[in-house]
């Protein structure tokens, strides 16, 4: 069958290219290619696709006289095929398949076992289909889908320039909520203001992302808030045999960057077991003090700030103060030294972290962006073995992202290319432990034509 189905869309990639073009506007191929490798487990995906279009690439707004157009994505998923089409016009638009979907948001009927990172790719799903209308640039109308949506459908809403999403499924009394705001969006006077937040859950659970930057060209100072909430395994990388962290965990984090230099943080990470079965309450709906008094919630908090102790053309020498402390028992103060050097383009910091309990750790991280659509990024920790308290690793450097990672793992490294033809990134580490290794890697390439 996985023979057959490479045949078959091997053929249409070949086919395609020489007859559809009469009729289309802009088409794609492409593929991502993933594997996973440690010692005690292999892990290996393929995804290729093809998505041709007559849309129009572009328009000057959202009420612009929209033609009726089509776009098709044909696909295989470790060799299953899949098909997916979506047909739009001035008043209404539909869609059928496993990419397209009617909202953003990155948790809508989303697919855990593929993603992509290409522009222009639409996020892999489901399968589903939906229908909605539009009116004054608004957008709603209704929903099925194979996991949340089977017997009874749901329905969603879409604001101008897609400020505002929500949908609701009845049925499993799933909800997603998206709010996206740039003030440059409305030429507003003042300070730069980008706010994100994603959200998903059940009945009155709830998890997703929250991010708030302001920045102030005026005093040179951005104003950064981020909050997560989520699965435990999604913010804390350590030793399996810890089981105490198996639950829901959240992260608040509130930043100060001034003069690209000088910058103030504290973060806060909870975490805390499931209710068991038994206990017919939403996570939400337990008390704090059942939290504090339950020996397998834990809370850590780091306070830090970085001065320049040297600046110049060629990059700073940065002192570093952080306070860490777990569960009100547990305390250490680290300071550092570390080289950093800030561009428009591209950022490198990097340095080393002396605590007073004995612990220690290097770490660095680095951007470069040629434009808006080029950027390589990368980060690294690496632990001295034995270290009692655990570290925070940013596994992604992008500002605009929640990716912050507690630790206990010997090293930990990260390289992310992004770019609109290819996105290729590799991370790898080595557990406390049994010093087992894992190493993923993520190709994905288009080719536009």
């Amino acid at each position: 069958m996985l023979l057959y189905a490479r045949i078959f869309l091997g053929t249409i990639l070949f086919v395609f290219p020489f007859f559809f073009p009469l009729f289309s506007e802009e088409s794609r191929i492409g593929a991502t290619l993933e594997t996973y490798n440690s010692r005690y487990l292999r892990n290996e995906k393929e995804n290729w696709f093809l998505k041709t279009s007559n849309c129009p690439i572009k328009l000057k707004s959202p009420s612009d006289e929209f033609p009726s157009c089509w776009t098709a994505f044909l696909e295989t998923r470790n060799g299953k095929p899949f098909v997916s089409g979506k047909w739009e016009n001035r008043f209404a638009r539909a869609g059928f398949g496993h990419r397209f979907r009617p909202l953003e948001n990155f948790y809508f009927l989303r697919d855990n076992d593929f993603y992509t990172a290409l522009p222009e790719i639409e996020q892999p799903i489901h399968r589903s289909a939906f229908v909605n209308f539009k009116f004054a640039d608004w957008a709603f109308g209704s929903f099925y889908s194979e996991t949340e949506a089977r017997k009874r459908g749901g329905y969603f809403l879409v604001s101008p320039k897609r400020i505002f999403e929500f949908a609701y499924a009845p049925e499993l009394e799933t909800h997603y909520t998206s709010f996206d705001f740039k003030s440059k969006n409305f030429r507003l006077p003042g300070p730069k203001i980008v706010s994100r937040i994603q959200t998903f859950g059940r009945k009155r659970q709830w998890d997703g992302t929250f991010y708030t930057s302001i920045f102030s060209d005026r005093l040179d100072t951005e104003f950064r808030i981020t909050g997560y909430r989520g699965k435990t395994q999604d913010l804390f990388a350590i030793d399996p045999d810890r089981r105490e962290l198996d639950g829901k965990a959240r992260l608040a984090r509130f930043g100060i960057v001034s003069h690209s230099y000088f910058s103030l943080e504290w973060i806060r990470a909870w975490n805390q077991s499931l209710v068991s079965e038994t206990d017919s309450r939403s996570f939400s709906e337990v008390s704090s003090m059942e939290t504090m008094e339950n020996p397998n919630s834990q809370q850590w908090q780091i306070l830090g700030a970085k001065a320049p102790l040297y600046f110049g053309d060629f990059g700073g020498i940065l002192f570093s103060l952080r306070n860490y402390s777990r569960d009100a028992s547990q305390e250490t103060l680290g300071r550092g030294l570390y080289y950093a050097l800030q561009k428009k383009n591209f950022s490198i910091e990097a340095g080393q972290e002396w605590r007073t309990n004995g612990d220690q750790i290097a770490e660095g991280k680095w951007s470069f962006r040629v434009d808006e659509s080029w950027n390589l990024e990368g980060a690294f920790l690496f632990q001295k073995e034995g270290n009692r308290m655990d570290s925070l690793f940013e596994a992604r450097t992008a500002r605009d992202e929640t990716s912050l990672i507690f630790t206990d793992r010997n090293s930990s490294f990260r390289l992310r290319l992004l770019s609109p033809y290819v996105a290729f990134t590799v991370s790898h580490s080595r557990k406390k432990e049994n010093k087992n290794d894992g190493i993923w890697i993520n190709l994905q390439v288009q080719f536009p034509f």
